[in-house]
């Protein structure tokens, strides 16, 4: 392990004292652009993630490894508080949004169909109009005859 560092630490002075070498491109395609593209795709998610397990990681070292026999002796405590939430309240919460939104989408879907593949004209069933017959009286329209 020491000469994986001292090499890595070599490696950094000559990217630093000697900027000018022909080394010091491959030095910095193996060594600095992976880790700088790494850093780069990093959101501020990333970040407090990071925070908080280095957070608990240095209060696991700081207890000396009792942090581990405390957690462990409260989780039963941290059990029974999971379990008094009322679990069938969210999953009904759940169903219902999934409910809604499957008949919004129902909707939207039967829509988009529709758009997608319009009806050809030639499926469509055609009124034929009747022509109708003249009336056999001399009566004017609109005149009732009692008998």
């Amino acid at each position: 392990m020491p000469i994986v560092a001292a090499t890595l630490i070599a490696c950094i002075v000559i990217l630093r004292l000697w900027p000018d070498l022909p080394v010091v491109r491959v030095l910095a395609g193996l060594l600095v652009v992976p880790i700088a593209r790494r850093f780069a795709s990093l959101t501020p998610g990333h970040w407090l993630l990071f925070l908080i397990l280095s957070a608990a990681a240095g209060t696991v070292v700081w207890m000396g490894g009792d942090m581990i026999v405390v957690s462990a002796v409260g989780s039963p405590e941290l059990a029974g508080v999971l379990m008094a939430i009322d679990v069938a309240a969210y999953l009904d919460a759940v169903l219902a949004a999934l409910a809604v939104a499957g008949a919004v989408r129902g909707v939207s879907l039967k829509l988009w169909v529709a758009r997608v593949l319009p009806r050809s004209r030639s499926r469509r069933t055609r009124r034929v109009r009747v022509a109708r017959k003249a009336a056999n009286d001399d009566d004017p329209a609109g005149v009732a005859i009692a008998a």
